[in-house]
C-alpha cells in the first residue's frame, strides 16, 4: 500500500514546491523547482540544489517547464509513487 498523499504546495515567481508526508520513508518529502525546469526533491537534508534531483528509469532527469501548479504536483506525485514501489520491489 502506498503512502497517503498529504500535499502542501507554494508557489512563488518561478519556484513551486510541494510537500508529502510520507509514512514509507518515515519523513516529510519535498520537492522543489527553484528555477524554471529541473526538479529537486529534499530526501538528504538539504533543499533545493542541494537536494537529490529525481530521475526516470533510463536517467532522464525529472523537469517541469510549465507554470501550472496542478501539473506540477500531479508530475511530483506520479514519481514519488512510482518511487515508492520499485523500493518496495526490490
Amino acid at each position: 500500500m502506498l503512502d497517503n498523499i498529504t500535499p502542501s504546495t507554494t508557489q512563488k515567481g518561478n519556484k513551486m514546491e510541494l510537500t508529502i508526508n510520507s509514512k514509507t520513508l518515515g519523513q516529510p518529502v519535498t520537492f522543489s523547482r527553484p528555477g524554471n525546469q529541473y526538479i529537486y526533491w529534499d530526501i538528504n537534508g538539504q533543499p533545493g540544489t542541494l537536494g537529490k534531483q529525481p530521475t526516470h528509469l533510463g536517467g532522464a532527469t525529472l523537469t517541469y517547464s510549465g507554470d501550472d501548479e496542478n501539473e506540477f504536483k500531479r508530475i511530483c506525485r506520479n514519481w514519488y509513487r512510482s518511487y515508492i514501489r520499485e523500493m518496495q520491489n526490490a
